[in-house]
């Protein structure tokens, strides 16, 4: 007998004797490769316990709680390890932690994420971070993130207003500071992805009585026949990333040089100014839609009421994707990422969330309008009559019917613009695509970057039809002209067109 015959007969009765006894191997295993699954995983979560964000860690760890509670009665028993990013040796205590632990959820502040980083945890753990941002180069690599980002919130609104409000012609009034850069900077790309130029003009945050001047190389009023201000805006949709505490002052400027027919785009800086308040003069605002992650109609029964708001979501959907990803070591980035992929229908309580194969994260994010009581899903149908309307109102006035004046309209300031003097303003301005500046850490500007969530109950009218105002054909962008559609309704061809309110970490 051959000598290597032998030992090929004891591992075939080897082989054969696990395959009885109900051993898997590695490669007959139903289960991917890599790190085990975690039956009853341990969680961290490292937020603060003390200071302004206090409050926001204690709603995030009660949705946490919540969802912890519902996958006991379940059978999945979670542990979660509460870590205060508030106390001087929380990097310490993460780190001592065994390597079973190896999920984190947070931190909420970006400073907190920069010493994480500096101290290494991103290589010993797996951080879902509780920011809209991450270090240049970190993203899907030695962090991900669990929070909706800046280009969400653009592409909400200006996915909406171009598929389903058939605009094509937009302009951006930002504040010079550099949220207001970074969100006009992203609105340009993605417009540019889509073959659409944008008209800017950028107003200093800290001096409100100069804004209805700012506002003119935009919207080029000049004065009529009977001497009504005239406004030759160029384009149908306006974007204004600042705070709501400011829109009253930003639509006064707006009616001040004769323009209130403008499809006004906000980012959730409104929604957190929103939340829980009463709106005077809401019709100002019935062409204004913002982006948001929180609706309480499409969330789990248990989110439902009770006080509830998007950072409860937050702390519920964490413990939930978590518990999916169910990791017990750090294993290499790829492999998380498909963890994620695979985990992300677990965000309920949020709006969806997916992960790229680069490891980048992606929120398809509600849509919102303002009403008298707050805000409301957006309505396309609304929004629509709601253009026809200020059309109809803006060409009456143009025609010199001086009563029917823009809401809240008053003198304005500075010169009225002729528009043959300025022919170079009208010009859309040409500027490389946004790009983060290394080691800029604006975020997590959560105050800013997310909602605390106002109450609503009314569904998103997805099927609703436009109105014959909006045009059912798209319009190709390059032979679109710029007053094409709506603004086409002036009378002659002359006449065209809760934390700190900002954090500075």
């Amino acid at each position: 007998m051959p000598r290597f015959v032998l030992p090929l007969r004891l591992a075939c009765l080897g082989l054969f004797a696990l395959i009885l006894c109900g051993c898997q191997l590695p490669f007959f295993s139903g289960k991917e490769a890599g790190p085990g699954y975690a039956k009853n995983p341990c969680l961290v979560l490292a937020l603060p316990a003390s200071g302004p964000y206090s409050p926001i860690a204690g709603r995030i760890r009660a949705g946490a709680e919540l969802a912890a509670r519902e996958l006991a009665a379940k059978g999945t028993q979670i542990r979660i390890e509460n870590i205060n990013t508030d106390a001087a040796d929380w990097i310490s205590r993460l780190a001592s932690l065994p390597e079973a632990c190896a999920v984190v959820g947070g931190p909420l502040q970006d400073k907190s994420y920069v010493a994480a980083r500096n101290a290494g945890l991103l290589e010993q753990r797996v951080f879902f971070t509780f920011t809209p941002t991450l270090g240049e180069g970190d993203e899907g690599v030695r962090a991900w993130r669990f929070f909706p980002g800046p280009a969400d919130q653009v592409d909400a609104v200006t996915d909406f207003v171009t598929d389903r409000m058939n605009i094509r012609t937009f302009g951006a009034f930002y504040p010079e500071d550099n949220y207001g850069r970074r969100m006009t900077g992203i609105l340009e790309q993605r417009l540019r992805n889509k073959n659409i130029s944008l008209q800017k003009a950028g107003y200093n945050p800290k001096a409100a009585q100069g804004w209805t001047t700012a506002l003119q190389p935009l919207i080029l009023p000049t004065r009529g026949e009977s001497g009504q201000i005239v406004p030759q805006t160029m384009f149908e949709a306006l974007f204004v990333p600042d705070s709501w505490k400011n829109m009253d002052m930003i639509t006064n400027a707006l009616s001040a040089n004769g323009e209130d027919r403008l499809v006004l785009m906000g980012t959730t800086l409104w929604e957190q100014g929103l939340a829980g308040k009463q709106v005077p003069k809401a019709e100002k605002y019935a062409l204004a839609i913002f982006p948001g992650a929180w609706l309480p109609a499409s969330a789990p029964a248990s989110l439902r009421g009770k006080g509830n708001n998007f950072w409860n979501a937050l702390g519920y959907d964490f413990i939930n994707f978590a518990a999916a990803v169910a990791l017990d070591m750090r294993p290499q980035s790829a492999h998380v990422t498909a963890r994620a992929q695979k985990a992300a229908a677990n965000v309920r309580g949020l709006a969806p969330m997916h992960w790229d194969n680069a490891g980048q994260a992606h929120q398809r994010m509600y849509l919102f309008q303002i009403t008298p009581s707050g805000m409301t899903p957006a309505d396309q149908a609304r929004l629509a009559n709601a253009r026809t309307a200020a059309a109809e109102r803006a060409a009456l006035r143009m025609q010199g019917w001086s009563q029917i004046e823009p809401e809240a309209a008053e003198a304005p300031a500075g010169r009225i613009i002729d528009p043959a003097a300025a022919p170079a303003q009208l010009e859309p301005q040409q500027q490389t695509g946004y790009q983060l500046p290394a080691g800029e850490g604006e975020a997590p500007r959560a105050a800013e970057a997310m909602p605390s969530g106002a109450a609503i109950s009314e569904p998103v009218n997805a099927g609703a039809a436009a109105q014959p105002a909006v045009s059912a054909q798209p319009r190709p962008a390059a032979a679109a002209p710029a007053n094409e559609g709506i603004m086409r309704s002036a009378p002659r061809p002359s006449y065209k067109l809760s934390l700190p309110a900002r954090n500075q970490e």
